[in-house]
């Protein structure tokens, strides 16, 4: 993986420095109102609670948009708790989790999360320094301990029993797909090189005919813990994601859909949702630290 130039981010009462000039993050007073409440309320949680379900499920019923990233020339961070993509879904409530988990109740601090999640070492230079493919994610984010890919080392069972090899081409051989590469061709080359880094690897992942066993067989798999559905679509290694829910033993999805157009636990286990789907393989799993 190419390294991106690290930066220290000041945070401060107005909220964090970007290292582009006046590029402050972009958000509704509504938002930050929002995170501190419910920050605060995770304060006086029980012990037992499952923090990321509780703020994973304060999000049921927002509706689905996509493309809420894209706010003008100018790459800044975005926040945006009433539209949410798959992405940002599990991006807001990984960043509410380690803000609570560190004893954080401020919206800054918020911020401070949410942009090193989604930028590495929480640098913005430009749109092409997001990270646009969800392998890019995981080994940014895993480098800052935010999260750890579970494997089989980590189960009592070996579920991980298919692989993946990275082949991501899909932004630069569709950049009529992306605003700003249409509108910025000379950025397409910088994508090439995040495609570059991530592509040869080889991942290890459950298959979808793993994912019909009860949580006792498939004890690798907790509630909320991030799921990462695999997909055989060319140039592309990542194509949902979401939050595991057990429900009367079986495996269940909560996300941002496109299907339903809001955010949802869907009615159908996951194995029956995968197998819907014909470009979903299984999953990648991953845990916040």
């Amino acid at each position: 993986m190419k390294p991106f130039i690290s930066l220290f981010l000041l945070v401060v009462s107005c909220g964090i420095t970007s290292p582009i000039q006046g590029a402050k993050p972009l958000y509704s007073p509504s938002d930050s109102i929002i995170v501190e409440r419910y920050l605060r309320e995770a304060n006086h949680l029980p012990a037992n609670t499952n923090d990321v379900l509780f703020f994973a499920n304060k999000f049921i019923g927002k509706p689905y948009v996509a493309h809420t990233l894209e706010k003008g020339v100018e790459e800044r961070l975005v926040v945006n708790l009433n539209q949410l993509d798959c992405t940002t879904y599990v991006e807001v409530v990984v960043a509410l989790t380690l803000a609570a988990r560190n004893g954080d109740t401020t919206f800054d601090r918020f911020l401070y999360y949410l942009q090193h999640l989604r930028y590495p070492n929480g640098v913005i230079n430009g749109y092409a320094s997001r990270n646009h493919y969800f392998s890019s994610w995981i080994f940014h984010n895993s480098q800052q301990h935010f999260v750890h890919e579970i494997q089989s080392s980590d189960c009592t069972s070996h579920h991980f029993s298919a692989t993946q090899q990275l082949d991501c081409s899909y932004m630069t051989t569709h950049p009529d797909k992306y605003v700003a590469l249409r509108n910025q061709p000379e950025l397409i080359s910088l994508i090439r090189q995040q495609e570059e880094a991530l592509s040869d690897k080889k991942v290890h992942y459950i298959p979808n005919s793993h994912l019909g066993l009860d949580q006792r067989q498939l004890d690798c798999i907790h509630n909320g813990d991030i799921l990462a559905i695999v997909t055989n679509k060319p140039g592309l290694d990542v194509s949902h994601l979401g939050f595991a829910v057990w429900k009367d033993g079986h495996l269940h999805l909560l996300n941002a859909s496109s299907l339903y157009k809001k955010v949802v636990i869907d009615r159908n286990t996951l194995q029956k949702y995968n197998r819907q789907q014909k470009t979903h393989l299984g999953v990648r799993v991953l845990r916040i630290l």
